[in-house]
């Protein structure tokens, strides 16, 4: 069997990073981590990279694009999610130069399914019968 995918969590609302926590970590194929701001993110990323990052847009400090763009350059994450609250929120020019797409985005609340189908797909992991 292959090492976990590893995931990093970057919100700041405690609630929202520990549900996503919860749900993952039932999959047994992911090693979970999380993080309340960007800062913390980058700094734990640059002492251990991740396989995907699932960043919320609206962050204290540095926002999530700011983040994304940032961990992108220095190759600490090999893809990232979106998760926003903001509904208005549309990619900029930035963020889809670093190959994210419209099926990364996912609006608050989301359904768990779907995200955890794209993480399947962006990290090539077998997916589970239904």
């Amino acid at each position: 069997m292959s090492a976990a995918a590893s995931i990093m969590i970057i919100d700041d609302e405690e609630r929202i990073r520990q549900l996503l926590l919860d749900y993952l970590e039932d999959f047994d194929i992911f090693a979970l981590r999380a993080e309340e701001s960007a800062e913390g993110a980058l700094q734990s990323l640059a002492k251990q990279r991740a396989d995907l990052c699932i960043v919320d847009m609206r962050l204290p400090g540095m926002n999530g694009q700011a983040f994304i763009l940032r961990a992108f350059e220095a190759n600490l994450s090999g893809a990232f999610l979106l998760h926003t609250g903001s509904m208005d929120f549309s990619l900029t020019k930035q963020l889809l130069g670093c190959g994210l797409t419209e099926a990364d985005v996912f609006f608050k609340p989301c359904d768990m399914g779907l995200m955890l189908a794209r993480i399947r797909q962006l990290l090539n992991l077998p997916g589970e019968a239904s």
